[in-house]
Formats: structure tokens, C-alpha cells, sequence
């Protein structure tokens, strides 16, 4: 896996939920200038309003990363995070008040990825083959450690606000402690990649609306 091969930008989505637009979205990619670090970002309005920030390197090794929810006055931060020695270490905030803190301070293993840029990681393989199949592993506080299944579904035509692309689609599942969670992504097939669609487990899905640099 490498950021390389993802399209830097600023890309705007949609979120539909029961067929209705419920929010927007709005995902940064950059490569830093003054390191070979990647900072991936998403500021999330109306259903499931929060902003996250996780910064990788091209081979999405975690180095850190934080999430809030909420917007404005109401926004909360959930968690803090850094990545270093084979750990991550920082603190995870109740979302309810009196909005107490708990220290984090876990093993992750090398293949750990963290949890705000699975869909990243997922598009950066060099090519795919209907079939293919491959593994691993995404750290997020509330449920640790887990495993993530990814299988290449195909090739398709797609068409979102964006435009229309030829587009892989990938099938991911996460083997939570609470439960599996599978998702579906729509990649652009081409290098630099970006993404086109995303189903979520409940239900909801984003598509594209927007490119800017």
C-alpha cells in the first residue's frame, strides 16, 4: 500500500441516507512538504457532523490522530492519538457529559492502519483483479484492535455528481469485537486514485461531488 498512488486534493461528497441528501463532506489529501508524511482529513456536517485529522506515512503507518463530533460550540473531542514503537498512546473522551477521559495505551501490530483512513489504504494496492483478496488491521480506541478483509469485486462504469469514471469496487468487512462491519467502496481504476462512492454499514452511503486542488 502507498499514498502515492491517491490523487492530493481537496474532494467534496454527499451523503444520502434513505435516498435523501443528510450532509456534506469534505476529505483533504495532502503529501507534507517538508516530510514524506501524508495528512488525510474530513469535515463531516448534518447527520453525522464531526471533523477528524490522521496523519501516515506513504505506507500508512499510523503517526497520529484525533476526531471530534459535533460542530461549532456543540463539537466535542472523542480521542487523541499517537502512534509510535509498536503502541499507541493518548486519551479517549465520553461523549456524554461530564465528558470524562480514559488513557489510551495499546500494542498495535505492523500492519496497523488507523481507522479514519482504512478507505485510503484500501484504494493505494498498484492494480486489481476481480477476486483478489487481501488483509490488515486498523486501530480505533472504542473497539482496539481488528482485522480487516478486503476483496476486489470488479470493474464497472460509474457515474456520481463528479463526472463519470471507471471504477473498481471493493468489498471490505471489519471484524470488530462488537461485530462485523462491511462496506463497499467505489475507487477510480486509473493512478491517482480517489473515491468515487462509499456504502456504510448502516445503511448510509457518500459520493462525489466535487474536485479542487
Amino acid at each position: 500500500m502507498r499514498a502515492e498512488r491517491l490523487q492530493q486534493g481537496s474532494f467534496r461528497y454527499r451523503t444520502i441516507v434513505d435516498g435523501r441528501q443528510a450532509g456534506t463532506s469534505t476529505i483533504e489529501v495532502r503529501k507534507r512538504a517538508s516530510s514524506a508524511t501524508w495528512e488525510f482529513s474530513n469535515r463531516i456536517t448534518g447527520a453525522f457532523s464531526q471533523d477528524w485529522l490522521a496523519i501516515a506515512t506513504d505506507s500508512f503507518a499510523p503517526i497520529s490522530a484525533r476526531l471530534r463530533f459535533g460542530e461549532g460550540d456543540e463539537a466535542r473531542t472523542a480521542f487523541e492519538l499517537s502512534y509510535a514503537d509498536g503502541r499507541v498512546r493518548g486519551l479517549a473522551f465520553s461523549r456524554q457529559p461530564p465528558y470524562s477521559s480514559r488513557p489510551v495505551d495499546e500494542p498495535v501490530t505492523a500492519d496497523t492502519v488507523d481507522q479514519r483512513i482504512d478507505w485510503a489504504a484500501v484504494m493505494s494496492l498498484p492494480e486489481y483483479a476481480a477476486g483478489d483478496e487481501w488483509t490488515f488491521k486498523v486501530y480505533d480506541p472504542g473497539t482496539g484492535l481488528s482485522r480487516v478483509r478486503v476483496a476486489t469485486a470488479g470493474v464497472e462504469k460509474l457515474d456520481v455528481p463528479a463526472g463519470s469514471f471507471e471504477a473498481v469496487r471493493l468489498v471490505y468487512t471489519i471484524d470488530k469485537n462488537r461485530g462485523a462491519e462491511k462496506y463497499e467502496a467505489f475507487i477510480r481504476r486509473l493512478v491517482p486514485r480517489f473515491l468515487l462512492r462509499e456504502r456504510f454499514p448502516n445503511g448510509s452511503l457518500t459520493e462525489l461531488v466535487e474536485i479542487a486542488p
